[in-house]
């Protein structure tokens, strides 16, 4: 199955996710490994479908607009700002949103990043990530559903995931 967004592989976005999870943190009972690997299941089937849209507002697997990129920037915490450059090596101030097409480890960031700045704890059940991501990611705006995101989340291979989040 072809790959897009700078995935060398269909693997690759659980290792990339698990990699930024081990930086940023894996929430209570790894909620956020399951979120943000649920967010690219509704958003680009897990970087292989691709979004045909021309010069599309959402960039990466997670489809990140550039007013959540802005948002990221402007409010993300010194500290994680420094955990960024020291483990990947890239500031997040200069990241443009275009990169986030090619380099998947910079779109998992933002994607970790952007729900770090919600307020209170990520669910821990599924119906409930999907209730989170079409509030503050999809929004009401938003032409998703939880029901879709719960019925695209089957993509995910969770044993996968935990492997890639604790490796």
């Amino acid at each position: 199955m072809p790959t897009f967004y700078g995935l060398a592989t269909a693997d690759n976005i659980y290792e990339v996710v698990g990699a930024v999870c081990r930086v940023l943190g894996a929430g209570e009972n790894q909620s956020a490994v399951s979120l943000l690997l649920e967010t690219a299941a509704q958003e680009t089937r897990l970087g292989t479908f691709r979004d045909p849209t021309p010069n599309g507002a959402g960039r990466g697997a997670f489809q990140c607009d550039p007013i959540g990129l802005k948002d990221v920037q402007a409010r993300t915490k010194a500290a994680d700002i420094a955990a960024i450059k020291a483990a990947f090596n890239f500031d997040l101030a200069l990241l443009p949103h275009a990169a986030l097409d090619v380099s998947p480890l910079a779109a998992a960031v933002v994607a970790r990043l952007f729900y770090k700045l919600v307020p209170g704890a990520i669910p821990v059940s599924l119906a409930g990530r999907a209730d989170y991501w079409k509030k503050y990611y999809n929004t009401v705006a938003g032409k998703g559903t939880a029901e879709e995101y719960v019925r695209n989340a089957a993509a995910v291979d969770y044993a996968k995931a935990f492997r890639a989040a604790t490796a």
